[in-house]
């Protein structure tokens, strides 16, 4: 395994650790507001519960989840790194390879669209951008959707390799 494979790996467990352990991350915004949901890991959600959650959460909440956005930034590419490594270690085969980090690259696009998007929503609050709010939701769920069928495609290639 290559060094960037190992960073990477390392970067995506040092970051879940900041995300959901630290006040840099899920438990940071919590002081504002102690029932606060991710928006990026509900599958689907509309401009009210974007705009209910920032009004929860408060200014101070608001900087917390800008914060915690921009080391999401890097968990997606580790995250990313990551599922290249398992895609390039399960099989040989081409099609299949570029298949699965196809929908890895995917899931990491739509979830810097997702973030980016939150960020600008939260810049502009109490601005409503409904329009910007749904399509932050559809990245979202098109993050879910690549994640799943990458998971799929990972099953689905074991399985083959076994038959």
């Amino acid at each position: 395994m290559n060094i960037i494979f190992i960073v990477g790996i390392i970067g995506f467990f040092v970051c879940l650790f900041f995300m959901y352990r630290t006040n840099h991350g899920i438990p940071g915004i919590r002081k504002y507001d102690t029932d606060f949901r991710l928006l990026d890991m509900q599958f689907r959600y509309d401009n009210e519960i974007v705009y209910t959650t920032f009004t929860r959460i408060g200014q101070e909440g608001r900087k917390a989840y800008k914060n915690f956005l921009l080391v999401d930034f890097i968990f997606i590419a580790c995250f990313f790194v990551v599922m290249t490594a398992i895609s390039l270690n399960l099989t040989n085969n081409i099609t299949t390879r570029f298949v699965l980090i196809s929908l890895a690259a995917l899931r990491a696009l739509f979830d810097i669209t997702e973030n980016t998007l939150l960020i600008i929503l939260i810049n502009t609050y109490p601005q409503r951008k409904k329009l910007m709010a749904d399509l932050c939701s559809w990245s979202t769920t098109l993050k879910f959707i690549s994640l799943f069928l990458w998971i799929i495609g990972i099953i689905l290639s074991m399985l083959i390799q076994n038959i």
